[in-house]
C-alpha cells in the first residue's frame, strides 16, 4: 500500500548523502548488463527514481526492468506470469500475497540476499516488520514500506471545547471523555465517527492487538479473533455509537473523513494514507499522533509492502548478487520514497534530518515499532471479507458481537482450509 502526498525536500542534495548511503559498490564493467525484472503492485512513485538511479550507476553491469502492475488484479497478473514462466525475479506486494507462493515453494529464502548486501534485518528494519514476517521459521520476504494506523484530531475543535489542542487522548478513558466534550449532536458535531465498515481493516486489528488478541495462527490456520480480545475490540467500536453517543449511528462510507475535513468530526483513527488531504484541509489545526491505547498495550496495524525473490532459471550467481546490490541501493536511497509520500522502513534513514523534516513521518516511523500485520495464511486477503462483513453487521446492531465474530471465524476457517486447486 502506498500513498503520495507530494512532499519535497531540498533538490540540490543527493539521496546518497542524505541517507548515508554510498554509490561506491560497483562491479567490473560488462559488455552485456545482466537484466533483472522487478514488479510492484504499489505506487511507482519514488521507486521509479531509485530504479533509474541504479540503472545509471550500474549501467555496464546490471539493468532493472521495472514494471508497476495494477493492485486491483495483482494476483491474476502474477499467476498468469508464473504459468507462462515469465514471472519477475523480484516481486513487491502486500505481505499476505507472499504467503501462497512461499507455501508452494516458489520463493527463495531472502536472508542470503540480505547477508550478501550487508543488511542486518534485526537492526535495519523495524523489529515487528521483520519478526512477524517469517513462515514456519523462514524469512522469504523483507519489508520495503509501511502504512500505520494513526490518530488525527482537529485542534480548533479541541480548543473550542476547552481541551488542550496539543494534547491528544492517550488512553480509552481520556478518548471517551474528550469525545463527549467535543460532541454536539444538535449542531452536527461529533467527537468521533465510527463507520460500520471502513476503516475496520485498519482499526479492528489494531484494537484486537491492543486487547491482547491475534487474528489467526499461520502454522495451524486457526482463526483466533473470535476471542474475548476480539469481542472487546468490537465492543469499543459499538460503544462509541450506542453507549457513549460520541458517534452517529449508521455512518455512511466516507462520512468520518468528510465530516473531519468539514470541521464536524473531531477525531479519526485510520490509516496514514489520509495525512496529505487532512493536512491540506486543516493546515495548522491538524493534530497527528500514534494511536491511543484503547486496550491494554500499544499496538498498531500496518499496511505495508514486502519484496521477495521468485525461483527462476535465470538466477545465476551474478544475477543473485545484482538483486542483493539493488536491495541495498534501494534502501540507501529510501529518501526518494519519502519525497514521494511513501513511508520507508529503512531504520538508518529515520534519524536523518531530511527524513525528520517531512511532516508526519516521525509519527509514522514511531508507529512502525508497535506494528502488527495480518497472519501469513494463504487466502487471508479474500477470506477476510467474512470478518469485516461481520463487524459491519454488529455495528449496525443486526447481530450480537460474539455471534458475528463466531460465524465469521467459522466461515474463514472453512474457506482457508479448503484444498488448494
Amino acid at each position: 500500500m502506498r500513498i503520495t502526498d507530494g512532499f519535497r525536500v531540498l533538490a540540490g542534495l543527493t539521496a546518497v548523502a542524505l541517507l548515508g548511503g554510498s554509490t561506491a559498490w560497483r562491479s567490473p564493467a560488462a559488455t552485456h548488463p545482466v537484466n533483472i525484472s522487478f514488479w510492484t503492485s504499489g505506487s511507482p512513485n519514488g521507486v521509479t527514481q531509485i530504479v533509474n538511479q541504479f540503472n545509471h550507476v550500474y549501467r555496464n553491469t546490471y539493468h532493472i526492468n521495472f514494471r508497476a502492475i495494477p493492485y486491483s488484479n495483482e494476483t491474476t497478473v502474477v499467476n498468469s506470469a508464473l504459468t507462462a514462466h515469465r514471472a519477475p525475479e523480484l516481486m513487491e506486494e502486500s505481505l499476505t500475497f507472499a504467503a501462497p507462493y512461499a507455501v508452494e515453494g516458489l520463493e527463495l529464502p531472502i536472508s542470503p540476499f540480505l547477508k550478501m548486501a550487508g543488511i542486518n534485518p534485526l537492526a535495519d528494519f523495524p523489529k515487528p516488520m521483520w519478526n512477524l514476517a517469517a513462515l514456519h521459521g523462514v524469512h522469504y520476504v523483507a519489508p520495503t514500506d509501511g502504512l500505520p494506523t494513526v490518530l488525527y484530531w482537529n485542534k480548533a475543535l479541541f480548543k473550542a471545547a476547552g481541551l488542550n489542542p496539543n494534547q491528544p487522548p492517550r488512553t480509552q478513558a481520556q478518548f471517551v471523555a474528550d469525545a463527549k466534550k467535543l460532541s454536539q449532536p444538535k449542531k452536527g458535531i461529533w467527537g468521533y465517527v465510527q463507520e460500520p465498515a471502513w476503516p475496520a481493516p485498519f482499526l479492528f486489528p489494531s484494537l484486537l492487538g491492543q486487547f491482547g488478541g491475534k487474528e489467526g495462527n499461520a502454522s495451524t490456520k486457526k482463526i483466533l479473533f473470535d476471542s474475548p480480545a476480539g469481542i472487546s475490540a468490537v465492543q469499543f467500536m459499538y460503544n462509541c455509537i450506542y453507549k457513549w453517543h460520541i458517534s452517529p449511528a449508521n455512518a455512511s462510507g466516507g462520512e468520518s473523513h468528510n465530516l473531519f475535513y468539514a470541521g464536524k468530526n473531531a477525531m479519526m483513527m485510520t490509516g496514514a494514507y489520509d495525512y496529505a488531504e487532512a493536512k491540506a484541509k486543516l493546515g495548522k489545526n491538524l493534530g497527528f499522533a500514534t494511536l491511543p491505547v484503547i486496550g491494554k498495550k500499544p499496538q498498531d496495524f500496518l499496511g505495508q509492502n514486502y519484496w521477495w525473490v521468485f525461483k527462476n532459471p535465470n538466477l545465476t550467481p551474478k544475477a543473485k548478487r545484482g538483486i542483493a546490490m539493488f536491495m541495498k541501493f534501494f534502501y540507501n536511497h529510501s529518501i526518494e520514497l519519502a519525497k514521494a509520500g511513501v513511508l520507508p522502513v529503512w531504520q538508518p534513514a529515520f534519524s536523518k534530518a531530511a527524513f525528520r523534516s517531512i511532516p508526519g513521518f516521525s509519527v509514522q516511523a514511531a508507529a512502525l515499532q508497535k506494528g502488527i500485520m495480518n497472519p501469513l495464511i494463504p487466502g487471508w486477503g479474500t477470506a477476510g471479507s467474512y470478518l469485516y462483513n461481520a463487524i459491519d453487521s454488529a455495528l449496525l446492531n443486526k447481530v450480537s458481537i460474539p455471534q458475528a465474530l463466531k460465524k465469521a471465524a467459522q466461515q474463514m476457517e472453512q474457506t482457508l482450509n479448503q484444498p488448494q486447486a
